[in-house]
């Protein structure tokens, strides 16, 4: 099956330009969705208060970041893309607002860099990801195991 309107999920982070790099290798003609979302829900365990200031300094991390992925997708030749940076909860903008309002048939996301305890206490996107989604997912090994 082909990919037309595929979704990378990002966090602005050098995984961010690997998921990039591979997608561009697998799938060169497909439209390209990448995406940051701002996690205004609080942090893993909710204990992160938001204020205005705090939003504010996210939003403008998250404009400088998506901004060096899309270059990063336009130098190695993936013309084909358009940059989003939502607010909420990531894992549920991933698994279903986003690709629902855009129609992708493909979400890409990296493996988890949370520790153990973080998993089993929050939950990974990817897990979130697969376990919801309405469309195919695809979790790209980041780091040599």
């Amino acid at each position: 099956m082909a990919y037309n309107n595929i979704l990378i999920a990002v966090d602005g982070s050098e995984v961010s330009t690997l998921l990039i790099k591979k997608v561009h290798e697998f799938a060169p003609e497909a439209h390209v969705d990448i995406l940051i979302v701002v996690d205004t829900s609080g942090g893993y365990f909710g204990t992160v208060v938001m204020n205005a200031d705090i939003v504010y300094q996210m939003e403008q991390d998250a404009e400088v970041a998506i901004n060096k992925m899309y270059d990063y997708a336009k130098s190695i030749g993936h013309a084909n893309t358009d940059i989003h940076v939502r607010f909420g909860t990531p894992k549920q903008v991933i698994a279903r607002d986003f690709p629902r309002d855009h129609k992708n048939d493909l979400i890409v996301v990296g493996e988890t860099g949370l520790s153990r305890l973080q998993r089993a206490m929050a939950g990974t996107i990817p897990s979130f990801v697969t376990q919801t989604s309405a469309i195919d997912v695809l979790i790209m090994r980041t780091s040599n195991k």
